[in-house]
């Protein structure tokens, strides 16, 4: 039998010659420089995918460094300071009394500030945060509350500077 006519020749024949043309293929683009522009664009891609994780990274570090800042900064601090303590031998004069949501004042043990002096009722008076605005509410009491020389009636906003009288005792509302 003749080499030349068998199958196996044949298919070799093809390897041999797709090879070659793959091969002046690959000669031509080297010399066209298509390898070296597709070798700079692997590179650029490269670096902006670092530069992202670069950038990612920053972000993160940022965030850890000044998560408490950013909520301490937000939170306004807000309280009465105690500018006279009046017949009260409790209240001394510099003490500041921290409003956070609530906080009631009178004479009964269940308020959060007791003040014990005789012109001051039961349940007194109450200091409350409505929409980001602080609220004094005079709870009926016999002699009433004032506000900056004001007597209240039912519920009246304060704001920092405010003077506030509960019996014989003055407040300064500070923050």
């Amino acid at each position: 039998m003749n080499n030349y006519a068998s199958p196996l020749y044949y298919n070799c024949k093809k390897v041999k010659c797709l090879l070659l043309n793959n091969l002046y293929i690959g000669a031509l683009l080297d010399s066209s420089g298509l390898s070296k522009l597709s070798l700079i664009f692997k590179i650029i891609i490269i670096a902006i995918i670092y530069l992202i994780i670069a950038f990612a990274l920053r972000i993160m570090y940022k965030d850890m460094k000044n998560g408490d800042k950013k909520q301490a900064k937000s939170k306004k601090t807000f309280g009465l300071e105690v500018i006279d303590g009046g017949m009260s031998n409790m209240m001394r004069k510099g003490s500041v009394i921290p409003i956070n949501r609530e906080v009631t004042i009178g004479r009964k043990e269940d308020n959060t500030v007791v003040l014990s002096e005789e012109y001051i009722s039961g349940h007194h008076a109450k200091i409350y945060l409505k929409n980001n605005n602080y609220i004094l509410e005079d709870l009926k009491s016999t002699n009433g509350t004032t506000i900056n020389g004001e007597k209240v009636y039912e519920k009246v906003y304060i704001r920092s500077g405010d003077r506030i009288e509960i019996g014989t005792i003055v407040f300064k509302v500070i923050g």
